[in-house]
């Protein structure tokens, strides 16, 4: 994979602060022609530097205002589909597979207390799931999505 350069990283930064921005109000800001951003933006997804565009949406303005962060141990004899698993239950908005004393970490957003009870029962029951250890988030004090680059 080639490295990006100093105009890839410029228009990087324009979309990670507004990904609805056009590609001529980039250009202009970056000095080059909107093709050229159209031309770099499409390479970049093409290599999978750019994921994708999506909207970053409240979770409490859709009735989802408990977040809970959940430590999971596993078997690991068992967790290649402990993960798979772990996938395909939606009300998980991100997983982590990591080192240290716990194998993954997930990012749970829920109505409340019992809709929480609910997905865990659901995640406790998956084979290879040796415990786990929730924490509420009380509140969000800093949440950034973009990349520093």
């Amino acid at each position: 994979m080639r490295e990006l350069d100093q105009l890839d990283l410029k228009i990087l930064r324009e979309l990670q602060q507004e990904a609805r921005v056009s590609f001529k109000t980039i250009a202009q800001k970056v000095g080059v022609s909107e093709a050229t951003i159209f031309v770099r933006v499409k390479k970049m997804q093409e290599r999978g530097v750019i994921r994708g565009f999506t909207a970053l949406v409240n979770p409490a303005a859709v009735g989802k205002p408990l977040t809970a962060i959940v430590l999971l141990r596993a078997n690991p004899k068992a967790y290649s589909g402990t993960l798979d698993a772990l996938r395909k239950i939606d009300a998980i908005s991100e997983i982590y597979d990591v080192t240290g004393q716990y194998y993954s970490i997930l990012k749970i957003h829920a109505s409340g207390t019992d809709e929480l009870g609910k997905i865990m029962d659901e995640v406790g029951n998956i084979d290879g799931i040796a415990g786990t250890e929730t924490i509420i988030v009380l509140r969000t004090v800093k949440e950034d999505f973009a990349v520093r680059v």
